[in-house]
């Protein structure tokens, strides 16, 4: 009996301070490999969806062209009920989440002053964009589109005369900023307002991805 109380005892003895230790180093070692990684994850997350709504908000640019022969200004408010003068610009958004506006629902849409096209953007989201102007009817000949999330590390800008997708790094947790964008051109010739070679106040200069 005696003997079997001590096999009991010496059987529900812990852990020695040794194994505590390994097991203490081999979670540091896991956690130090796997937030970084979690962190990039979530940073690719939230750079993919700003280049999401830059393609989606260029395709809009590109169907009011269709419509109307012209583009037209971004703006967030309740769905346009007379076709309106587009603006130069810059002009950003509040950020998402904003649905497509129609004739009843407010969210974002592309105007100029023959027509609108309404587009969504996503979650934390910000987006803006510039355009040149034509005098009569005003409507935008070439644009530039810019989009960030604001917890993305990046800027992402597209132009109407490509169909390429440009990069200009930028502080994270921060959100767009209307100088972060080219100046928009107001002619009665339009000159294209274009991205490539231009910096704003992002940590750096547009390149092709």
């Amino acid at each position: 009996m005696m003997k079997q109380l001590r096999t009991l005892h010496k059987d529900s003895q812990g852990f020695t301070l040794v194994e505590l230790m390994i097991v203490v180093a081999i979670i540091g070692i896991l956690a130090a490999i796997a937030i970084p990684q979690f962190a990039a994850y979530r940073m690719r997350g939230f750079n993919a969806a700003a280049i999401s709504d830059l393609r989606n908000c260029a395709t809009t640019q590109e169907a009011l062209f269709a419509d109307t022969q012209g583009y037209g200004s971004p703006v967030a408010a309740v769905a346009v009920s007379a076709p309106a003068a587009a603006v130069a610009g810059p002009v950003v958004l509040a950020a998402g989440p904003l649905p497509a506006a129609t004739a009843i629902v407010a969210g974002a849409y592309i105007y100029n002053a023959l027509g609108a096209q309404g587009f969504a953007v996503s979650n934390g989201v910000v987006l803006g964009g510039t355009n040149s102007i034509t005098a009569a009817p005003v409507i935008a000949d070439s644009y530039v589109l810019v989009t960030k999330h604001t917890q993305g590390d990046n800027e992402y800008g597209r132009d109407s005369d490509s169909s390429a997708v440009f990069r200009a790094p930028h502080i994270q947790a921060t959100a767009l900023l209307g100088t972060d964008i080219p100046a928009s051109l107001v002619a009665t010739a339009a000159t294209p307002v274009d991205l490539v070679g231009t910096v704003g106040a992002a940590v750096g200069p547009w390149t092709a991805m």
